[in-house]
């Protein structure tokens, strides 16, 4: 066969479309070309740092939302803590500064108390002294005899 009429013979078919559908589908999973992936490939770790990099993305704009609204509340309710903090002790000072001094008289109280048990002490351990002196001069004193 010459070159001109393998062309026609190519441009007209003299397959039947069903043969056709079959032939296609018995060697279909022949064609088929699976790519496998390998996970050393960079491409791949670039993708996957992609993906992760929008996932946080997305993750942190919500999630600062929830943050900044939280911080604002906390912000309020310790100044509310702060301004009650301050008006209860404006409302004590007078009884803290009584108490103050009272304390301060007790101090003084516990100090003259020492001061004074400290000289009943020694004057208790001069009487005893005394004492065993005086009990010592009778038993050296001769008694009268009739």
């Amino acid at each position: 066969m010459n070159d001109t009429a393998k062309q026609e013979e190519i441009l007209q078919s003299t397959t039947d479309a069903a043969e056709w559908n079959l032939e296609v589908e018995r060697v279909l999973p022949q064609l088929k070309v699976t790519v496998r992936t390998d996970n050393k490939d960079w491409r791949i770790h670039v993708d996957q740092m992609h993906q992760h990099k929008d996932g946080i993305e997305s993750s942190l704009k919500e999630t600062r939302g929830y943050l900044d609204k939280l911080h604002n509340e906390i912000s309020r309710t310790l100044e509310k803590i702060n301004s009650r903090e301050k008006y209860i002790n404006n409302q004590l000072e007078h009884l803290v500064q009584e108490y103050r001094s009272a304390q301060a008289l007790l101090s003084e109280a516990k100090e003259k108390y020492q001061e004074g048990s400290g000289g009943v002490t020694e004057r208790t351990r001069m009487l005893s002294e005394c004492m065993d002196s005086a009990e010592l001069e009778l038993l050296t004193i001769p008694l009268p005899r009739e």
